[in-house]
């Protein structure tokens, strides 16, 4: 009775668990950012498509090759508005194209950097939606793009199929699927060059539990797999052609943050998915002073028992942070070049160094 008893509690306390919602209201409806860094060497190393529920994914080893921030805004701070409203102006939009861009948008969120689309490359690409209704709409793709004396302007494409991008809420095993269409005509910018993305959106719940990032732990976080059959549509210098593409994102929910705490892309061929990109949130680099962040320095011996070394850090470091893997800080005191990690227990911490305006720069150690 006693062991029916207990696997009956085991079973409850799994299903409770498992009910890790992520709302409407969860996500970032405003002005909201957070560091991230991005990865692009070695993941291949790693398997980004195992899950389940009450799942630990553990991505400790991911390295990092830059930082940069994942971040959301209001319509009128995205760099786009006046972009729409030129634009729908000139096409007869008159004194509506305002209220048509407050209509479509209340949240524009960051996607890339840059984005080559076959024969060009976007810069800055932002997906403008809505968030409303329990839906997050793309409705308008905010865009850069070098012009042919090479300076960059800014144009916006309004879908011409709104994408669904996910409904809330979601939790563990719901699922949803939408289509979406854009495009943008280049020409007006000296470009011979029309491009369209058609695509069908399909998205799972596919894994609940444990996500384990180098510098921080999630402990409930959903994962998502989002799918997106793809036709990139081009007509360049008067000839048309098409190139399918099956875009494959694995992305992390943690309900405390606003927006995805980790994002893998890749392309699907054959049944085979590569990822190519992987980026997530990076707790200690999130105040690292953005002046000094090139500053870099050295830990040795690592692994170390009784004593590390800090060398290479330009004598700008005033005092250090000792963190570990939950990002508590264990010890902390005013620099010095040999520091003691000898009541340290065995594990990986993080070495934090500050000057007078905050964090400079973060190294990994392991404590034997």
């Amino acid at each position: 009775m006693k062991r029916i008893l207990t696997l009956a509690l085991l079973f409850i306390g799994t299903l409770s668990f498992s009910q890790l919602s992520y709302t409407a209201s969860n996500h970032a409806s405003g002005t909201y950012s957070h560091q991230m860094s991005a990865v692009t060497i070695g993941i291949n190393a790693f398997n980004f498509d195992t899950t389940g529920a009450n799942f630990t994914w553990d991505y400790n080893a991911l390295g990092r090759d830059a930082t940069s921030s994942l971040s959301s805004v209001t319509p009128a701070n995205s760099g786009y508005q006046t972009a729409f409203v030129t634009q729908c102006i000139l096409n007869g939009g008159g004194f509506t194209c305002l209220f048509k861009w407050n209509t479509l948008t209340n949240i524009g969120i960051v996607d890339l950097d840059s984005f080559p689309a076959v024969v060009v490359t976007l810069y800055d690409v932002m997906t403008m939606a809505n968030l409303a209704n329990n839906q997050l709409v793309g409705n308008v793709k905010g865009l850069k793009i070098k012009d042919t004396n090479n300076l960059i302007v800014p144009i916006v494409a309004e879908y011409y199929e709104s994408d669904t991008i996910i409904t809330f809420p979601f939790t563990y095993q719901d699922s949803g699927k939408s289509f979406g269409g854009w495009g943008v005509d280049l020409n007006s910018l000296g470009q011979n060059i029309v491009y369209k993305a058609d695509y069908e959106r399909e998205w799972k719940v596919e894994g609940w539990g444990t996500l384990i990032t180098p510098y921080t732990t999630h402990s409930n976080v959903l994962k998502v797999k989002t799918t997106l059959d793809q036709i990139d549509s081009l007509n360049f210098m008067g000839t048309p052609f098409g190139i399918p593409r099956k875009i494959v994102e694995y992305t992390w929910y943690d309900a405390a943050f606003g927006l995805p705490v980790m994002k893998a892309e890749g392309i699907e061929t054959l049944g085979l998915t590569t990822i190519t990109t992987v980026r997530f949130y990076d707790l200690l680099f999130a105040s690292v002073n953005e002046e000094n962040r090139n500053i870099k320095f050295t830990v040795y011996p690592n692994p170390a028992q009784e004593f590390i070394q800090i060398s290479s850090i330009e004598n700008k470091s005033t005092s250090y942070q000792l963190i570990d893997m939950q990002g508590k800080v264990v010890g902390s005191s005013s620099f010095s070049s040999q520091i003691s990690i000898s009541e340290l227990t065995s594990g990986v911490y993080f070495i934090q160094l500050l000057d007078e305006n905050g964090v400079i720069g973060v190294e990994k150690f392991i404590k034997e």
